[in-house]
């Protein structure tokens, strides 16, 4: 007999053996049990979930000796001509390369007469999206009124492309892709049944690599079992797939934790001497940041980490080192690569940018951060650290808006604390639970309830952060705490106010103070503004009259 290969020595032949598709195999036998069987399914989902091979199962099941059964035999004649594709009234056929009117009309003929020697004659079309219009047109009528004892089954990996008068014909059942630990354990049980030396570490990477697909999983084993006669191992396949070892990913991680350009670029260059292209190294590293973040976000022992278990506790002390902020800052820069890398004539040098902004990732502040820094320092700004305006007249201050708003029956944040209301109540919330809201809201120089009307006025100077506040996104978050704290349904509007227009003064005004530079010596004792400046290395180059140009 001729040599098998893996992927069909181990093709699953009754329900039960059928891995991650429980949603369909158990409504197919419970279909057959109460003899409830459909004319048509659409089986849909990625290549390699088990579509086809449902298929078959199925069709041994409804024509086997011993049946209908809810699982077949396969040891009935019918069972074994069904499996060895040599049954009369099992037909598959390829829709890719038989995709015209002529062959549906062919197969139409076909299937008006009764099965030759099975209770069912059992259709499977297999990519059926690639048939013609025309070709679907002519399937539609025999979909609609099937001769009796005649099943169709299309499967695609495209279902949106099958016509809605084909879906709302058949049954469509939809094949989810396999989980890394489902074909993890399937590979585990294949070798061991082929008698193969295999290390779980090379076998995770085979699972990570079939990207949800289980014949792409034992096509990938049959080569490292060609590759490696005497043992799988992690280091044979990594070389046989052109796949970078845990040793590059490990010491990325630990460049970028102590902020090392000079490592990184190194690394960068001997992966590339080594020959990795660097399409292939960014996959890999995309696969364990996102590790690392799944680590951080669910715990160590979550089953959506595609990692073995003694490779855990080496991801876990990586995954220490960074926030979740972090590690989402650097997995989002390697997707944007990725993504770029298809189109950039100089893959390498794209790269090696790419691992320098990772690793200076780290310098920068949130906006989150940098807005509450400067919340805390214009909270701790005494009112009389206020800089005076050109003419020697003092600023306002935010004690005496708030007073102001207070007095015209508006709240104004400062006078919260002092004036316990339902406003009073939302702003303490917000800064109790949502730090980014409340670093925005609290810039408002007014706040107005009026029925089920939040209104939030922002001066000029403000309109950056009134824009934000504006977005769909925080809008709607803050519609939906203002709601939750305030008890009843509410909209939140923000209003930008108008630019107070410069009144021309009968007496002559002061001369603005030039050679001393008092003005901006003082903004520049603002404790706000100081941070501003350490905080972005800016300095004060010249100040000028609110409303000036």
């Amino acid at each position: 007999m001729s040599y098998l290969v893996v992927a069909r020595k181990w093709r699953p032949q009754t329900f039960a053996e059928i891995v991650g598709q429980r949603h369909v195999t158990q409504t197919l036998q419970n279909a057959i049990r109460e003899q409830r069987i459909a004319h048509a399914y659409v089986f849909s989902g990625q290549r390699g979930v088990g579509k086809t091979t449902a298929a078959r199962v199925l069709a041994k099941a409804l024509n086997c000796e011993r049946g209908p059964a809810v699982e077949p035999c396969n040891a009935c004649d019918r069972c074994r001509e069904i499996a060895a594709g040599s049954s009369l009234d099992v037909l598959e056929i390829d829709a890719a390369s038989n995709r015209g009117v002529d062959q549906i009309r062919e197969l139409r003929e076909m299937v008006r007469y009764a099965p030759a020697a099975n209770r069912y004659r059992v259709v499977i079309l297999d990519e059926a999206h690639q048939l013609t219009p025309e070709a679907f047109n002519a399937l539609l009528k025999t979909l609609e009124e099937p001769p009796e004892r005649v099943i169709f089954v299309l499967a695609t990996t495209e279902p949106e492309n099958l016509p809605e008068t084909i879906l709302s014909r058949a049954q469509h059942f939809h094949f989810r892709n396999l989980s890394f630990g489902e074909i993890l354990e399937t590979l585990e049980r294949v070798v061991s049944g082929e008698g193969v030396q295999a290390e779980r570490g090379a076998l995770a990477v085979l699972a990570r690599l079939a990207e949800g697909s289980l014949r792409d999983a034992l096509s990938l084993l049959e080569q490292a079992m060609a590759y490696c006669p005497q043992g799988i191992t992690d280091a044979g396949v990594r070389e046989l797939l052109g796949i970078v070892g845990t040793e590059a990913l490990d010491e990325l991680v630990e460049a970028i934790s102590s902020g090392s350009t000079a490592r990184v670029l190194e690394l960068s260059h001997r992966l590339a001497a080594g020959g990795h292209d660097a399409a292939s190294f960014c996959r890999e590293a995309i696969w364990h940041f996102r590790n690392l973040l799944l680590i951080r976000a669910c715990g160590p022992d979550s089953p959506l980490i595609e990692a073995t278990a003694d490779e855990r506790p080496r991801l876990e002390e990586q995954a220490a080192r960074f926030s979740e902020e972090d590690l989402t800052r650097l997995l989002q820069i390697l997707l944007n690569t990725q993504a770029e890398l298809r189109r950039h004539p100089e893959p390498q040098i794209h790269l090696e940018l790419a691992l320098l902004r990772m690793v200076n990732a780290g310098r920068l502040a949130s906006l989150e951060e940098t807005l509450a820094e400067l919340r805390r320092a214009s909270a701790a700004a005494p009112a009389q650290a206020t800089p005076t305006e050109p003419g020697g007249a003092p600023g306002p201050s935010r004690s005496a808006s708030s007073n102001s708003a207070g007095a015209t029956g508006s709240t104004g944040p400062a006078a919260s604390a002092a004036t316990p209301d339902p406003l009073a109540t939302l702003r303490e919330f917000l800064a109790r639970q949502q730090k980014f809201l409340a670093s925005l809201v609290e810039h408002a120089t007014r706040w107005e309830l009026s029925g089920d009307e939040l209104r939030l006025h922002f001066s000029a100077e403000q309109r950056t952060l009134a824009e934000m506040l504006q977005a769909r996104e925080p809008s709607e978050k803050l519609r939906r705490v203002a709601s939750e704290v305030l008890g009843r349904p509410v909209r939140v509007c923000v209003t930008l106010e108008p630019i107070r227009p410069v009144v021309a003064e009968t007496s002559p005004q002061k001369p603005v103070p030039e050679a001393a530079g008092e003005l901006p010596t003082a903004l520049q004792q603002n404790p706000a503004v100081r941070s501003l400046l350490e905080r972005f290395g800016g300095r004060i180059s010249s100040v000028k009259p609110a409303g000036g140009s």
